[in-house]
């Protein structure tokens, strides 16, 4: 048994009987697959990292997505303006341009596209899917990026599928391994004041099956397509209309659930079980980045995966030290960037995320886990043959617990309010 120390502060040790509750780690009863964990790319984000010097940003993108650290293997990009972004835009502003002759990505190339490829240089297999906040403006009723819904008509749901098209092409000629793309983050209405756009169900399966799948099959662009990204938990808003229709449902991969989610998900994958589900954005919080914050977080990571998500995205990867949107938020992220000082602060949800991240590694099943103290507790089984127990302690005091596995008993010993990983290597218990 091994624990890393960076990421645990429990005390372990062998023992003969045990006088403390038992967790019992069942590796035949097995669960979804784990794809990975990762965080978005954004333009405030790059805009903090090129705050700092060379060296320092490049310990901060190791620390990120270098196996030896954080090990993020996936990530999530924006199509366009969204809410940390330096400012409104999307990739063809002109009106009418239903051909999309002046489409461009100049932004991107600007921004977005130097980050991603930053984080290349340290894991060069990165996978990356992106989701719009919200279409070029002409496409939309109110004809802004706040508010207002998509329009319907068919001449421009067939350009806003060539859009997606162009986008994926684009990136991939950029040598950006886009793996999946996304309709429309949060398309139900909120009056927030960054970009957006209001879809119904039934026009989201309408343009997905009449629209975006049909244009990348005729462009022979082999990706995933996902519904999402969902914010509320009624699976009759935007999840039914796509997954029922059974025309539809034989092109998506998965739902991609933030901001919560726990029920919707178990209801999906229950509904649909061969769907892979994505937590796509945990809670942003007001920029405060407190411990408890990070202890919330990593019990959510618990709930989720718990709940069948196989992948777990974080929104902010870095942020300066005003922790400011474009429009006024605050929000937490994994690294604040002190430009004075040029020196970053690795916040406790940078922990969260890496506990898994580092740990649990791509393919790896959930299994099932019992007993203990911990009311917060998931277990994983690598493709290596070891196996992974994340668990929180989140009382004011320190708690015993006993492992059971591989006919040998460890004591735990684990402080109050803390994030605990435990790696149980091929060596140290018996296989059957």
């Amino acid at each position: 048994m091994t624990v890393e120390p960076a990421l645990s502060s429990a005390q372990i040790s062998t023992m003969q009987t045990s006088a403390s509750p038992v967790i019992q780690v069942d590796e035949h009863t097995v669960y979804q697959t784990i794809d990975g964990f990762g965080s978005c790319f954004n333009d405030l984000g790059w805009q903090a990292l090129q705050s700092l010097y060379p060296a320092a940003r490049e310990q901060a993108l190791q620390s990120l997505f270098a196996p030896s650290g954080a090990n993020f293997t996936l990530g999530r990009a924006p199509m366009g303006a969204n809410d940390f972004a330096l400012g409104w835009y999307s990739y063809d502003e002109t009106a009418g341009d239903y051909a999309l002759k002046d489409f461009t990505m100049d932004h991107d190339r600007q921004t977005l596209l130097p980050f991603i490829h930053a984080a290349m240089r340290y894991q060069p297999k990165l996978a990356i899917w992106a989701v719009p906040w919200s279409p070029p403006t002409w496409m939309k009723t109110n004809g802004a990026y706040k508010g207002g819904e998509m329009k319907s008509d068919p001449q421009i749901l067939a350009s806003y599928a060539l859009y997606f098209s162009k986008y994926i092409q684009t990136y991939r000629a950029e040598g950006i391994n886009l793996y999946a793309v996304m309709p429309q983050n949060e398309p139900r209405y909120n009056n927030n004041v960054y970009p957006q756009a209001v879809w119904s169900g039934a026009l989201m399966n309408l343009f997905l099956r009449d629209y975006l799948v049909p244009r990348l099959q005729q462009d022979k662009l082999s990706i995933e397509i996902w519904q999402g990204t969902i914010v509320n938990e009624k699976l009759a808003d935007f999840i039914l209309p796509v997954l029922d229709d059974p025309k539809t449902a034989l092109s998506i991969s998965g739902v991609a659930y933030q901001y919560g989610g726990q029920q919707a998900l178990a209801a999906t994958h229950e509904r649909y079980p061969t769907k892979k589900l994505m937590q796509s954005e945990t809670e942003c919080y007001n920029g405060d980045n407190l411990w408890q914050q990070g202890l919330v977080t990593f019990r959510k990571i618990i709930d989720d995966t718990s709940h069948f998500a196989g992948s777990y995205f974080y929104w902010n990867t870095a942020l300066n030290d005003e922790e400011t949107s474009s429009w006024g938020w605050r929000q937490n992220s994994l690294l604040t960037v002190d430009r004075k000082t040029k020196q970053v602060r690795y916040n406790p949800e940078f922990y969260s995320m890496k506990h898994f991240s580092a740990s649990v590694l791509p393919g790896a099943k959930r299994i099932a886990v019992s007993g203990g103290p911990f009311q917060q507790i998931v277990a994983f089984s690598n493709p290596n043959g070891s196996q992974i127990l994340e668990f929180e302690n989140d009382s004011d005091q320190l708690l015993d617990a006993t492992l059971q596995t591989g006919g040998k008993l460890y004591r735990l010993h684990v402080p109050a309010k803390s994030m605990n990983t435990v790696t149980l290597s091929a060596q140290s218990f018996t296989r059957r």
